[in-house]
């Protein structure tokens, strides 16, 4: 039988037109595509100057009059919070939708050692990564291989930050201890977790240690990503667990799409999200050009999603697997965390070696069963986390086991009678019998 790490080591790609959808933050609420104005895409030789080398992130060019608009409810009709009406209302659960949060930056240090040339002076060797848009919005930065190449903060932006072949951002990165402190207060929940990182552990006698109650992909912990991107860059239609998006310098135009309408429908996201006719993905700058006017589309997102400016300042919270798309508008930087991650620990060469393309099995499911719904073999509906699981009867760990904690879709609840049915063979018989507290490996 395959072990639980045996199926880390060769779980196949996610098929092309998933990885496009799902992850990538990509985190994406980040910056990262771009639409070069003419038919032909800009010279990308060694010796051609795609350098930002203005005084301030403002001195860039701006696509106001093009993609701003005022935030009129008809377009954007999101609640514009307080900050201290976000923490009050706990709006981090999701339970309110999407939301965006004023003046949250107010206090930070950000606000001057992020400024254009002071960043470059404090932080010109921060680490990330920088590939084509289009082929990195495919599978997501975290398993975009080749398709990524590192590069610096000051390398990208006196070098590539014009180049709209090339984007700055990793929720990888190990981003400097001055950097991320530039960025308190964090909104909360991330900054309870700061101040307290075993506020959801317990006491396990028989380990005589602290372990979690609640698993750490459940939980907003030290998780940033920064994301800088010059105007009209942002991330084409993708989704991922909730995430905040700060920006501090520039401005984005989003499109949400909320989940409840596209879930499990896979030609609904496609003729809304692609390039319907031509089979392709469109970046974000040319879904709003050429394919959003249409009235199909036009009234789908008036309906069903959300239109919105996000101002210097600002925080827009996205829901779980909240379908959304960003074009900046002027050069801009923002910072993200995402529930679940915790803090980038750096790529390694082997990182940058694998091709994408040659991984990719469009029949492969992807892993997660709230998407794919249970596996083949699975008996009875998922499990909510009361009285006995119900029993998986296939070979081997389902799809998306990792080994610790219940496995991908299942509700948040831990269950604490021992390992649930079916997966006795990886049990220890000398362990406590606490699945929380145990995993089911060794």
């Amino acid at each position: 039988m395959a072990t639980s790490a045996d199926k880390r080591r060769r779980r196949p790609r996610r098929p092309a037109i998933r990885a496009a959808l799902v992850p990538a933050l990509l985190l994406a609420t980040s910056s990262c595509v771009a639409a070069w104005p003419s038919s032909e895409p800009p010279d990308d030789s060694e010796d051609v100057d795609h350098g930002n080398h203005n005084e301030e992130w403002s001195d860039g060019p701006a696509s106001w009059e093009e993609f701003g608009h005022d935030n009129r409810p008809e377009l954007c009709g999101l609640p514009r919070l307080t900050v201290e009406e976000w923490e009050a209302g706990e709006y981090w659960t999701g339970r309110a939708g999407p939301v965006i949060v004023r003046n949250v930056t107010e206090g930070w240090a950000a606000l001057n050692n992020w400024k254009k040339r002071e960043m470059l002076r404090r932080y010109p060797d921060a680490e990330a990564t920088m590939g084509e848009g289009r082929l990195v919005g495919e599978t997501g930065p975290d398993d975009a291989g080749k398709n990524l190449q590192p590069t610096t903060i000051k390398e990208f932006i006196t070098k590539h930050m014009y180049d709209p072949l090339k984007y700055f951002f990793d929720r990888k990165i190990a981003i400097p201890r001055g950097m991320l402190e530039d960025c308190h207060p964090f909104p909360m929940p991330t900054r309870a977790y700061l101040a307290d990182p075993d506020a959801w552990s317990r006491q396990a006698p028989s380990k005589k240690k602290k372990v979690r109650v609640v698993p750490d992909r459940e939980l907003w912990r030290d998780h940033l990503a920064i994301s800088i991107g010059s105007d009209l860059q942002g991330l084409t239609f993708h989704h991922h667990r909730e995430a905040w998006n700060v920006v501090v310098f520039g401005a984005k135009r989003w499109i949400l799409w909320d989940h409840d309408r596209w879930k499990g429908q896979n030609e609904m996201q496609w003729r809304l999200t692609r390039d319907w006719a031509n089979n392709a993905h469109a970046t974000g700058a040319e879904w709003i050009r050429r394919l959003y006017p249409e009235p199909n589309r036009t009234k789908e997102i008036r309906e069903h999603g959300h239109d919105c400016i996000q101002h210097e300042g600002e925080m827009m919270f996205v829901p779980h697997r909240w379908m959304h798309m960003v074009v900046n508008i002027g050069d801009t930087v923002s910072v993200i965390s995402e529930v679940g991650l915790g803090i980038g620990e750096g790529k390694k060469p082997e990182d940058f070696l694998f091709d994408p393309d040659e991984s990719s099995d469009d029949g492969e499911r992807s892993g997660d069963w709230s998407e794919d719904g249970p596996p083949p073999g699975w008996e009875g509906p998922m499990w909510n986390g009361k009285g006995d699981p119900p029993i998986w009867e296939g070979e081997g760990p389902p799809p998306g086991w990792e080994g610790w904690g219940p496995p991908p879709g299942w509700e948040e609840q831990m269950w604490e009678g021992g390992p649930p049915p079916g997966w006795s063979e990886d049990w220890s018989e000398d362990e406590s019998g606490d699945w929380s507290e145990d995993g089911s490996e060794d």
